[in-house]
C-alpha cells in the first residue's frame, strides 16, 4: 500500500506538471503572437510627424505666410527622407481650404511660402500639415496651428455663432470604463466654446442626491477625483461656472463587469499598474500587457489576475522619453483597458543668438551670431523668423520640442502645451498626469494591429516623387480596368508617364520634377478608346480633425499697429512684386525622359516649307511617310536591325501624345521649332 500510494501521487504531481507546462506554453504563444503583430504593424505602418514652423501668428491680406516643414520620424524625431512632398492648408472654421500648397522635402525638411489673396475674409483659421502616408491615420494627427488673417480693406462682420451650452464637461474615468464596486479614478475636462479651460466648482451626486465628491480643476479646467460606484447607482455632476452659471452632466454609466486600472508611481525607480476586475476571468487566468512609445516596446509581458486583482511594475529607466501607452489585453488579445503615461525628456537644446548691434537704423544690415548648446552632438537644423513685436501680433506659443514630445501624441487642442512640457514642480507633474488621464484609446484602432487580418494601407509614401492618382471609367460611370493611360505636362522639358487602370479603375502617376504652376493632359490612346473618361483626384486630405476655432474678436488699441501693416504690406507689393515670392527651382533636370534623341532637326535651318507632309519627306530621312486609306503612317527607320518598325511610332507634339497621325500632317509646320527622331525600339 505503501508504494502504491507513493506511485499515485507523483503520477498526480507529473500530471499536475505537464498540465502547468502545457498552460504556460500556450500562453507564451499568446504573448509571442501580441509581440509579432505588433511589430508587424509598426514595421509596415510607420509613423511621420510634420511641425511647420511659420513666420508669425497674425498675417494681412495680400502678405506671404512664410513656412519651414520640419519632418522626421515617430519614434526618434529623427529627419526623414522617406516622403517627398508634404501638404500644408490654410483652412477656415468650415474646413474649406482659403488656400494651399504642396512643398518638396529633401533630408527631412523643405520651405515654401503661400500668398494671401484679398479675397479672404478676416477671422481665425487653421494650418495644417502633412503627407500622403500620414493620410493612412487619423487627420488628429497632422500638424495643426491657429492663426489670424485680417483683411485690412474690409469691415469686420460679426460672425453669427449659436451658443447651447456656457461650457462643455466631459469625464475620463482611468482606463476607459467605471465599473461597479471597483474604486476608479476619473479624470474632467471643462471648457468654454472656445475650447479653454474655465474655473469652476461641483459636486458629484448619486441618484440619491448623496454628494460623493467635491471636485475644482488643478490647471486649464482638468483634474481628477477618486470614488468606488454602488451597484445599481447612477452619477452627475452639478458645476458651477466664475459667474454663477450651473449646469448638470451626467457621468459614464458604470458596467457590470469589467476592469480598471490604477497608474502611479510606486516608488522614484517604478511604475506600479494595477488591473482590477469584479470577477476572475471564466475562460483564462491570464493577461496580457504592454507599454509602448511611439510604437517602441519599453515593456511586455502576462500576469495571473488574482482572486480581484494583479500588479505590474514597470522600471522608469525602461519606458521611452515622452508618451507611453500602457494597454491591457484578455487571453484572445481583445484589449481592456489603456492609459497614457508622461516620462519628461532629458534632451535638451539651447539657442543663443546675439545681434552685432543694439540698435540699427533704417535699411541697415543686421547680422546675428546663433550658437546651440545641449545634450546633442547631431547637426542642428534652424529656421528664424523676424517679426514686429506689437499688440497686434500677440505672444509666440508653441515650439517644436513641444509638439514632438507631447501635442504630436495627442488627439484634440492642448491647452498651453509649453507649460507641460516647460515647468517642473509638483503641480506641473499632477497637471501633467491629469492632461494624460483626458486621452486614452486613441493613436491606434487595436483591430488593426493585433487583428488576424492584416491591414493595407490606402496611400503610400510619396518616396521618389509626387504622386497624381486619377480613375478610369467607362461611358457608363463604371470603373473600366486594364486601360492604358498618359499623362504630360506640355512645355520644353518632356515628360509622360503612363499608367494602366488596375481593378477598380485606379490608375497612378509617379511624377519627377513637378514644381510650380503646371498644366497636365491625361488621356487614353484615342485611336483604341475615345470613350473612357479620367478624374483625377485631389492630393489633399478631405477628412478633418475636430478642432474649435475661435471668433475673431480685435480690439480698439490695434488699429494704428493695423494700419501700418497695411501701408508696408502695400508698400512691399508695388515695390517688390514678384520678387517676395520664394525662388524658383532651378536643379530640375531639363533632359526628356527618352534622353538624348538619335536624329534632332532644328527647321529654322532648312528652306521652310507650308506643309507638313513636305518637312517629313524632305527633311527626316529616318521617317517614311506613307498614305493609307486609313490615313497617314510614320514608318520609323530601325537602326539597330537595319529595317523598319511597321507600327506606327508613339508622337509626341511638346510632349503630348497624338495618336491621330493626320492631325500631326494637318498642323502649321511654322509653329514648329523641333523635331527629334528615337530611331531605335525604346521600353516606356
Amino acid at each position: 500500500m505503501k508504494v502504491l500510494f507513493h506511485s499515485l501521487r507523483m503520477t498526480t504531481l507529473t500530471t499536475a506538471l505537464m498540465v502547468i507546462s502545457t498552460l504556460s506554453l500556450a500562453q507564451q504563444k499568446e504573448l509571442d503572437t501580441l509581440k509579432n503583430r505588433f511589430d508587424y504593424y509598426r514595421i509596415n505602418f510607420p509613423q511621420e510627424k510634420v511641425y511647420a514652423h511659420l513666420s508669425q501668428n497674425v498675417y494681412l491680406t495680400g502678405e506671404t505666410v512664410w513656412f519651414k516643414i520640419y519632418y522626421v520620424d515617430g519614434v526618434l524625431h529623427r529627419p526623414l527622407n522617406t516622403s517627398k512632398v508634404a501638404y500644408i492648408e490654410i483652412l477656415d472654421r468650415e474646413n474649406r481650404a482659403v488656400a494651399h500648397a504642396k512643398v518638396s522635402l529633401k533630408d527631412g525638411e523643405g520651405n515654401g511660402a503661400i500668398f494671401l489673396p484679398a479675397s479672404i475674409t478676416s477671422g481665425n483659421y487653421t494650418v495644417r500639415a502633412y503627407t500622403q502616408w500620414m493620410k493612412n491615420f487619423s487627420p488628429e494627427f497632422f500638424f495643426h496651428k491657429t492663426i489670424t488673417i485680417i483683411n485690412s480693406f474690409r469691415k469686420l462682420e460679426s460672425e453669427k455663432v449659436t451658443v447651447s451650452k456656457r461650457f462643455q464637461a466631459q469625464f475620463f474615468p482611468e482606463g476607459g470604463e467605471l465599473v461597479y464596486d471597483l474604486k476608479s479614478k476619473v479624470a474632467f475636462q471643462v471648457t468654454n466654446s472656445e475650447g479653454i479651460g474655465i474655473k469652476f466648482s461641483g459636486q458629484i451626486l448619486n441618484a440619491s442626491n448623496d454628494t460623493i465628491a467635491a471636485i475644482s480643476p488643478l490647471k486649464f479646467g482638468i483634474g481628477n477625483f477618486t470614488f468606488t460606484p454602488k451597484s445599481g447607482d447612477t452619477y452627475r455632476a452639478v458645476l458651477t461656472d466664475s459667474s454663477g452659471y450651473t449646469q448638470t452632466v451626467q457621468l459614464p454609466v458604470p458596467k457590470s463587469n469589467g476592469y480598471v486600472m490604477e497608474v502611479k508611481d510606486s516608488t522614484a525607480e517604478l511604475v506600479s499598474i494595477r488591473v482590477s476586475s469584479t470577477s476572475p476571468l471564466t475562460e483564462s487566468p491570464f493577461l496580457y500587457y504592454i507599454v509602448h512609445a511611439r510604437q517602441s516596446i519599453s515593456s511586455i509581458g502576462m500576469r495571473v489576475l488574482g482572486p480581484r486583482n494583479t500588479i505590474i511594475t514597470v522600471p522608469k529607466k525602461d519606458l521611452g522619453e515622452g508618451i507611453s501607452h500602457i494597454t491591457i489585453f484578455d487571453s484572445n488579445l481583445h484589449p481592456l483597458c489603456e492609459r497614457l503615461y508622461f516620462k519628461r525628456s532629458e534632451k535638451t537644446l539651447k539657442i543663443n543668438a546675439k545681434a552685432d548691434q543694439s540698435e540699427y537704423g533704417m535699411r541697415r544690415k543686421v547680422t546675428l551670431d546663433i550658437s546651440t548648446d545641449g545634450q546633442t552632438n547631431d547637426e542642428t537644423r534652424l529656421s528664424v523668423a523676424v517679426i514686429r513685436a506689437d499688440s497686434l501680433q500677440g505672444g509666440l506659443e508653441g515650439d517644436i520640442f513641444n509638439y514632438l514630445w507631447l501635442t504630436s501624441d495627442l488627439k484634440g487642442e492642448i491647452e498651453s502645451p509649453g507649460y507641460y512640457a516647460g515647468t517642473n514642480g509638483v503641480e506641473a507633474d499632477l497637471a501633467l498626469d491629469n492632461l494624460m488621464l483626458t486621452h486614452g484609446w486613441r493613436r491606434f484602432n487595436w483591430d488593426d494591429v493585433v487583428g488576424e487580418e492584416k491591414k493595407k494601407p490606402s496611400f503610400i509614401p510619396e518616396y521618389r516623387g509626387h504622386l497624381i492618382h486619377g480613375t478610369v471609367s467607362d461611358a457608363n460611370g463604371n470603373p473600366a480596368s486594364g486601360v492604358a493611360t498618359y499623362l504630360s505636362t506640355p512645355g520644353k522639358n518632356i515628360r509622360l508617364y503612363t499608367a494602366r487602370s488596375r481593378e477598380k479603375g485606379d490608375v497612378l502617376y509617379e511624377v519627377k520634377d513637378f514644381y510650380g504652376l503646371r498644366k497636365i493632359i491625361v488621356q487614353t490612346n484615342t485611336t483604341q478608346d475615345s470613350t473612357s473618361k479620367i478624374q483625377i483626384h485631389s492630393p489633399f486630405s478631405d477628412t478633418f480633425a475636430k478642432r474649435r476655432v475661435a471668433e475673431l474678436t480685435l480690439l480698439p488699441n490695434i488699429a494704428n499697429s493695423l494700419l501700418e501693416r497695411s501701408v508696408a504690406m502695400q508698400v512691399q507689393d508695388i515695390y517688390y512684386g514678384d520678387e517676395a515670392v520664394p525662388p524658383k527651382i532651378t536643379s530640375i533636370d531639363s533632359t526628356s525622359f527618352y534622353s538624348k534623341a538619335s536624329e534632332t532637326y532644328y527647321l529654322d535651318d532648312y528652306t521652310r516649307f507650308t506643309v507638313m507632309e513636305e518637312v517629313m519627306r524632305e527633311y527626316v530621312p529616318g521617317v517614311m511617310v506613307r498614305k493609307r486609306k486609313d490615313g497617314f503612317h510614320f514608318l520609323v527607320l530601325d537602326n539597330v536591325r537595319k529595317t523598319l518598325f511597321q507600327e506606327n511610332p508613339l508622337v509626341l507634339l511638346d510632349g503630348v501624345p497624338v495618336f491621330d497621325i493626320d492631325k500631326i500632317m494637318a498642323f502649321d509646320p511654322l509653329r514648329i521649332k523641333k523635331l527629334e527622331v528615337v530611331t531605335n525600339r525604346y521600353f516606356l
